[in-house]
């Protein structure tokens, strides 16, 4: 029997056979975008949720803001009472549920004391989020050992510190989430900002390695990176050598839009990721270009940052005083004060103006 020729398979029209590799593949990639996509459709609903946030101002005050307003029960730490119960005012003036709860997180004995007493108060903890932080500019040399060894009991030890009290109670009842505030400062280390990018550093390597190692065990870790925001915590930081200069700099270009983001838009970037269960939130596409050139160009970053340091910021005059922002601002005019209108704006709303 012959076969009709116009029956016969066209070569082009021959459905091409994957390879083994090619077949993995794909089946790796649905695999994947399916488990995203259950993971995206069963978002995190805030309400009703314990959230201890540290830090009563800045970005830490937003954030109580943004996840009270999604229903979440807050519970505010910081050193400072005055500070926190103005805080706590403000967010009880937009009907949040809010209490505040004075503690000095670099004092582990009071770290206990303060997980004790908000889940004796709500009854469970369901988010942390390590907030809390201080910054400090100056060039190395008006440095000392003790100014390093402060960023890192704030901003490494402490937040450590409340993730091994938090865990035990997180896998008792189940689940939780913590939420790490780092910095672009722990992915590129910034000249004049030494013991902060170093405490950040130290925080990243921690956040994203903890979040490995609980994936699976219903405890979700989130690392956020914020790039710069408009906080107002131009006028809490501290300033050494040549202060008021310092002080220049850091305020124009922390203030800058474009260059920073409204600590809303941070907060809610933050809330959106946290929702999602998302393990790392890099925040401002300034931050996001930052990093990439840092990976892919680590040389010429160098240059760059060297040439910043020696052409653009200020030379050390020797002095190892500590200035803070708000004694340096009423020495600016005019000029100085439009172009930062807006972190002084942020301020006022984020409790910033309290510090001295």
């Amino acid at each position: 029997m012959v076969m009709n020729p116009s029956l016969k398979e066209k070569p082009s029209q021959r459905i091409p056979r994957l390879s083994f590799w090619q077949r993995t593949g794909y089946c790796a990639a649905a695999l994947f975008t399916a488990s995203q996509l259950v993971k995206y459709a069963k978002k995190l609903d805030l309400r009703g949720k314990t959230v201890l946030i540290t830090g009563s101002r800045g970005l830490g005050l937003a954030l109580a803001y943004e996840l009270g307003r999604r229903g979440a029960r807050i519970a505010l730490s910081a050193r400072d009472p005055e500070e926190l119960q103005r805080a706590c005012e403000g967010l009880h003036g937009e009907s949040i549920e809010a209490v505040w709860f004075p503690c000095d997180v670099t004092h582990k004995n009071e770290i206990e004391q303060l997980l004790r007493q908000v889940i004796e108060r709500f009854g469970r903890l369901d988010i942390l989020v390590n907030n809390a932080g201080e910054i400090q500019v100056g060039p190395f040399d008006s440095l000392e050992h003790s100014d390093f060894e402060r960023a890192m009991d704030l901003m490494f030890w402490a937040p450590l510190n409340l993730t091994f009290a938090v865990l035990p109670e997180m896998k008792r009842q189940g689940g939780g989430y913590i939420v790490n505030i780092t910095s672009v400062g722990g992915r590129v280390s910034v000249p004049h900002l030494l013991p902060y990018s170093c405490a950040k550093f130290a925080f990243v390597g921690f956040s994203t390695g903890l979040s490995s190692e609980l994936h699976g065990s219903g405890i979700d870790v989130l690392t956020v990176v914020p790039g710069l925001m408009r906080t107002g915590g131009h006028l809490n930081a501290k300033f050494k050598s040549s202060a008021q200069d310092e002080f220049a700099w850091f305020s124009l270009l922390g203030n800058l839009p474009g260059m920073s983001v409204a600590a809303g838009y941070a907060a809610r970037c933050i809330r959106r990721a946290l929702e999602r269960k998302m393990r790392v939130c890099t925040i401002s596409l300034p931050a996001k270009i930052l990093i990439a050139c840092e990976a892919l160009l680590p040389d010429t970053m160098r240059t760059v940052m060297a040439s910043t340091n020696r052409f653009l910021l200020p030379q050390d005059n020797g002095s190892k005083q500590e200035v803070t922002g708000h004694s340096l601002e009423p020495l600016f005019g005019r000029s100085f004060q439009v172009a930062t209108a807006l972190g002084k704006q942020a301020a006022d709303a984020l409790n910033e103006r309290a510090g001295s």
